[in-house]
């Protein structure tokens, strides 16, 4: 019996509510010769039961119940018992469009890519969407050089850029070659060591690339879940944002990324922080507990270290004010310019 053609691996944790419509959006794709690998990663809901269910339907399907590992090491469970040509992956409680793998497919046979990059949708459960346009062309990367410029972009953009970053480094927006994976032995972080396993993955993969295509088009739909908006305080997420950069400026410096992978691993991390501090003012604590927890972000030693080597004035306005406000320990001014308008 032959190989399927792709492997598609879906971490299941507590989307109970949301996986018939992630496991429709699968069993109805246009390319049948597919494996749907769910990894019930200690869900305490009634998806382990649901995920057995669905394989009685479908010979398509494998089931792997695990302890409750993260993310990270959900998708690597899977590849275990992956056999596919190809792999993708699936958030369980997101969907993607009925023709995607069938499209993904055919244009990774054609070019012989070692990986095809997608745009993806944001939607919520009141039918609202918006389109994230982070590929605007098709581009196709056949030389190392421009697929480390594809990994610089991807990490973030120079200081002068308006945006922190353009390109989507999420791997559900990704197909994969199984073959890369298994020669290379490329696997995630977990979460609970690195806070964003996607990235890494997607650098060390790229490492390993030698041919890439990026297309503009959106397959992959990915749900914001009201319930995360009004976010409980993170007392911790700077220092483990401060870790995860120390991670990503290794990889740079081991792979002689220069000064251009200083700058953009740097701008993640400004960026980054700006985001936690605005989620932390946005929650529902207190503002004295807001102004003590600031008070304490604003001495970390991070913010002078940075301010000495990298070029925050270069940064668009607002940003550029709002690290000033940071690295000289202004918490005051910076808790009400943080709630001025959307300072992302």
């Amino acid at each position: 019996m032959n190989n399927p053609k792709v492997s598609v691996i879906v971490p299941v944790y507590n989307v109970e509510k949301y996986l018939p419509q992630c496991m429709d959006s699968l069993l109805n794709q246009t390319l049948e010769d597919i494996e749907i690998i769910l990894v019930d990663d200690g869900s305490p809901d009634n998806c382990p039961a649901l995920c057995d269910e669905y394989a009685k339907r479908d010979q398509r399907i494998k089931v792997v119940h695990k302890e409750n590992g993260g993310l990270g090491y959900a998708r690597n469970s899977g590849l275990e018992v992956a056999t596919g040509e190809f792999i993708a992956f699936v958030d369980s409680d997101d969907y993607v469009e009925l023709n995607t793998y069938q499209k993904l497919y055919s244009i990774a046979k054609d070019t012989q890519a070692d990986a095809v990059y997608y745009n993806y949708q944001r939607f919520n459960d009141f039918g609202e969407i918006w389109t994230e346009m982070n590929i605007r062309e098709k581009m196709h990367f056949r030389t190392k050089d421009d697929i480390r410029e594809f990994m610089l972009n991807m990490i973030a953009n120079p200081p002068k850029a308006v945006n922190d970053s353009e390109i989507n480094c999420s791997s559900c927006c990704v197909l994969y070659s199984s073959k890369m994976m298994n020669i290379h032995g490329l696997r995630f972080k977990s979460e609970r060591d690195v806070v964003y396993e996607d990235l890494p993955f997607n650098l060390n993969y790229l490492l390993h690339s030698s041919n890439v295509i990026a297309i503009p088009d959106n397959f992959y739909n990915y749900r914001v879940n009201p319930s995360s908006l009004t976010r409980s305080a993170n007392h911790d997420r700077i220092e483990k944002n401060y870790f995860y950069y120390q991670y990503l400026l290794d990889i740079m410096r081991t792979n002689n990324f220069g000064e251009d992978g200083y700058l953009r691993a740097s701008r993640l991390f400004i960026g980054y922080s700006r985001a936690c501090i605005r989620r932390y003012i946005q929650s529902p604590l207190s503002k004295n507990e807001k102004m003590q927890w600031l008070k304490k972000v604003v001495n970390l030693n991070y913010w002078s270290e940075i301010a000495s080597s990298y070029p925050y004035t270069h940064l668009p306005l607002k940003y550029a004010l709002h690290f000033y406000l940071l690295q000289k320990g202004y918490f005051r001014l910076l808790y009400y310019f943080s709630t001025l308008g959307k300072i992302r």
